[in-house]
């Protein structure tokens, strides 16, 4: 049977996938809440979206007095970080609406109905 030493020895070897991001839809809306604590200021991240591939990019301070070889256990992410979802729906073109708060970020996209009727004009020559 394997315990609890297994799976925490285990860890130091399997990269973390970081941040941790949670993903659901409204009616009208795409919401993705991506969990980044520590940051200092929404300067320290960067929203990039390409087709219905969503970007977040950005830099956890360390933050602490103590160097990194002093920690005793080290579980928090700091540094520079990278996480691309892709989103399982098509969203408008009207502005994207983000906010960071209490360690989430919030990002809101409006989603695109699936019986809505996009009129495409033609070019005069």
């Amino acid at each position: 049977m394997l315990g609890n030493h297994f799976w925490s020895d285990l860890n130091h070897i399997l990269p973390k996938r970081f941040p941790n991001v949670d993903l659901y839809e409204t009616d009208k809306e795409g919401i993705i809440v991506v969990e980044v604590p520590g940051l200092q200021s929404t300067n320290d991240i960067q929203i990039k979206l390409d087709a219905n591939i969503l970007t977040v990019e950005g830099n956890v301070p360390y933050a602490y007095e103590a160097s990194k070889q002093k920690l005793k256990l080290n579980e928090r992410h700091t540094g520079v970080f990278s996480r691309t979802v892709k989103l399982p729906f098509h969203y408008t073109d009207e502005p994207v609406r983000a906010k960071y708060k209490n360690g989430l970020l919030e990002i809101r996209l409006n989603k695109i109905e699936n019986d809505q009727t996009i009129a495409i004009q033609f070019e005069d020559d």
